[in-house]
């Protein structure tokens, strides 16, 4: 299947730089702080954003430097950003793990008592994404301007940069109405969904998508 278009839209669309990784994180733990998957991963609704924004400068700094990030910029403020490691860049290397020390210890005093929480949830994640597959590591649009075709904009580019190369590409979502969304986009489940809380059939739930190899005709 064929990714939908990207609709038109004044955002430009741009790589990340290291400099604009601080509002990059912003926009994401904004966008993403109501994902099922991160309200029981840090359950103090007035601390989630703050833990997210640590986590995400960490992920962004990686992905920047062994991936692809992309932002959508409107007067030069960040309204959107993806970011897509290449096949066998994720999980991070013990190396990367190292180099990123600093900011681990940073994460580990913000999010406290959530901590033991999320390495779990990083190992649950890590372990089902394919090594052959790109992997579509986060997504997020300013929740201001969600619903308006930036984050379809976004994935049309790294479909462009998975679709040059080839291969299949990966992703997780825990919140079920993305399951529609990326549906939409050429994803389908790939595995059963996994319980975040155990044997809980409260949830949340991991939703494992993957979207086949496409051959870009001449």
């Amino acid at each position: 299947m064929r990714p939908v278009p990207a609709p038109s839209l004044p955002d430009l669309v741009q790589p990340l730089r290291p400099s604009g990784i601080p509002a990059a994180a912003a926009v994401l733990a904004a966008a993403l702080a109501d994902d099922p998957g991160f309200v029981h991963l840090f359950p103090v609704r007035a601390r989630r954003e703050r833990e997210l924004r640590a986590m995400y400068r960490m992920t962004l700094s990686d992905a920047v430097r062994y991936g692809h990030v992309f932002v959508t910029r409107l007067r030069g403020e960040t309204t959107g950003v993806i970011a897509l490691y290449p096949p066998g860049a994720y999980p991070m290397t013990p190396v990367r793990w190292w180099r990123q020390g600093l900011r681990i210890a940073r994460i580990a005093v913000r999010t406290r008592e959530h901590s033991l929480g999320l390495i779990k949830f990083g190992d649950m994640t890590s372990a089902g994404v394919p090594c052959s597959a790109w992997y579509i590591e986060a997504l997020g649009v300013r929740p201001d301007l969600q619903r308006a075709g930036r984050g379809k904009k976004l994935m049309a580019t790294v479909f462009s940069v998975i679709d040059e190369v080839g291969g299949p590409s990966y992703l997780e979502t825990t919140k079920p109405d993305n399951v529609v969304y990326y549906a939409a986009l050429g994803y389908e489940s790939v595995r059963v969904p996994v319980p975040m809380a155990g044997a809980s059939a409260d949830g949340p739930w991991i939703f494992p998508m993957g979207r086949e190899p496409v051959s870009l005709s001449l």
